[in-house]
């Protein structure tokens, strides 16, 4: 008998221990690095770029910059493995600056540089990488509430999305990429329109007034140089300009709005193979402007500001993965993945640091 009572009491013995919590898994640290090249060769602010484009015509890097979102691993079985991002100066859990500006030459950034993404992954094997360049509509506070990302006030965002050079002045939104350069000779085109006189604007109301003032200047603005006239009537431009983002957007984030956009204009990467030991994504200047004419701009912006009339775009989009017309009447699919793989980014071999050669 009381062998039996022993054996009865050991379960409800058991069932009085708590359960002892799973532990978390090991954390993985996880460092993705950038490089800007054409070609094969590196691109810096202050050096010459040789032969880009369709006409080879050398060019100074102005700037180069893109947010990076939705960063994950890959593993063996195809899934895909968010990286928890750090929080510092050039990213936050939601998204990551990539900045080649480094006040030298013609680049005028006063931000400094930043070429790596940092954060960790569940320890485990993984054999490739995803991520999007842009910035997401929305995220989501510790509440579960909806915040928005693209079009938020620059004055209160958190960093990086406070960078006055990737603003957009309508709707508040961002540039998802920024590339300027300056060909040699510079970019001719034809003169814009005379724009008929005008009666002078009334004052800004109060609510106005404070929505201006509140995008607030956190970045020295680059030098702005008036076109030189050409005795046949053209302007020669000292800057071509490829700004992606978001387009025919709606709603008002100053007064608490939520945008929506008709053409995200997100460019979506995805590497099957990828070692962020031993490689690192490299944007490619001559891989982007493949086809693109830099001394001649034949209208619309000069470059590419992600207009649909723009007669510069459509190569550009193309390259980038993106639809710049609908597959069909009313599908509403301009700015949205094409189909068909980006060609501006790839992987190459990361230079590695003397302490970190075998």
């Amino acid at each position: 008998m009381r062998a039996y009572h022993k054996t009865a009491l050991l379960p409800l013995l058991l069932a009085a221990i708590p359960a002892q919590a799973a532990s978390p898994a090991a954390r993985q640290e996880v460092a993705i690095h950038f490089a800007l090249q054409a070609g094969g060769a590196p691109v810096e602010c202050g050096k010459p770029i040789a032969a880009l484009g369709a006409t080879k015509v050398a060019a100074q890097l102005r700037d180069a910059r893109f947010y990076v979102s939705n960063l994950a691993l890959i593993d063996a079985d195809g899934k895909e493995t968010p990286v928890a991002l750090d929080s510092n100066d050039w990213q936050n859990p939601d998204v990551a600056l990539i900045d080649f500006e480094n006040q030298k030459g013609r680049c005028k950034g006063t931000r400094g540089a930043n070429d790596v993404i940092t954060g960790g992954v569940p320890a485990g094997k993984y054999k490739g990488l995803v991520f999007t360049v842009g910035v997401p509509s929305l995220a989501k506070d510790a509440q579960g509430n909806d915040v928005a990302l693209n079009h938020s006030n620059l004055a209160t965002a958190p960093a990086p999305l406070d960078v006055q050079g990737m603003n957009w002045g309508w709707q508040a939104g961002r540039k998802f990429i920024a590339i300027e350069l300056e060909p040699e000779g510079g970019v001719m085109r034809k003169a814009p329109p005379a724009r008929l006189p005008r009666e002078a604007p009334a004052a800004p109301s109060a609510a106005a007034a404070a929505r201006l003032e509140a995008i607030v200047k956190l970045e020295a603005p680059k030098e702005k140089e008036q076109p030189r006239v050409n005795g046949d009537g053209t302007i020669t431009a000292s800057t071509w300009m490829m700004h992606f983002g978001s387009t025919g957007c709606k709603g008002d984030p100053l007064t608490g709005e939520i945008a929506s956009c008709a053409a995200p204009n997100r460019i979506a990467v995805r590497f099957d193979a990828f070692d962020p030991a031993k490689q690192h994504v490299i944007l490619d200047l001559e891989a982007l402007l493949a086809g693109v004419d830099l001394s001649h701009d034949a209208g619309g912006a000069t470059g590419c500001m992600s207009g649909l009339a723009d007669p510069e775009c459509g190569l550009l989009y193309e390259v980038a993965g993106l639809r710049f017309k609908e597959s069909a009447p009313d599908m509403n699919d301009i700015g949205k993945p094409s189909g068909v793989p980006q060609r501006i980014f790839r992987v190459g071999p990361k230079i590695l640091a003397a302490n970190e050669r075998e």
